[in-house]
């Protein structure tokens, strides 16, 4: 019985290390949402899609602005290509400690494309470079014969 209660202590203790930073995830929306204006899920698809020179899927842009916004706790809207994941929006610090699994299950469920082993969530700076990769894993897939 201490044993059990003495787990429960210890999970209870090491939940705060796994979990969002909840006053970084409050001060990096307040500073995002004070320096430029929270764009709609349309508007932010047409930003993104402009900057890109039309490169990128308006289906894989709606699925990060959802699924980041789920993952991060933070304004979508406020999120630009060139925010940089770990300084600028603080990615490892007001996530689940694992978001990049989250993101490479449900990308697996929105698209049928499995990131598996190729995904590592350090190769990528900017919110852009991520954006990037996820559309060329799209294009290869629909580069590939059918069967």
């Amino acid at each position: 019985m201490w044993q059990a209660f003495t787990n429960l202590i210890q999970g209870a203790l090491t939940y705060g290390d796994l979990g969002p930073d909840q006053e970084i995830r409050r001060k990096t929306n307040r500073r995002l949402r004070q320096s430029r204006p929270e764009l709609t899920v349309d508007a932010w698809v047409d930003s993104f899609t402009i900057l890109s020179g039309g490169s990128v899927s308006a289906p894989l842009l709606r699925f990060l602005y959802s699924h980041l916004g789920d993952y991060t706790g933070l304004a979508m809207g406020c999120i630009r290509p060139s925010d940089r994941l770990i300084e600028d929006l603080h990615m490892p610090l007001v996530c689940w400690f694992d978001w990049p699994h989250r993101l490479c299950a449900d990308f697996w469920e929105h698209f049928q494309i499995d990131l598996g082993e190729d995904f590592d969530e350090a190769a990528f700076q900017t919110v852009g470079d991520l954006v990037m990769y996820l559309q060329a894993r799209l294009r290869s897939m629909d580069s590939l014969p059918s069967s």
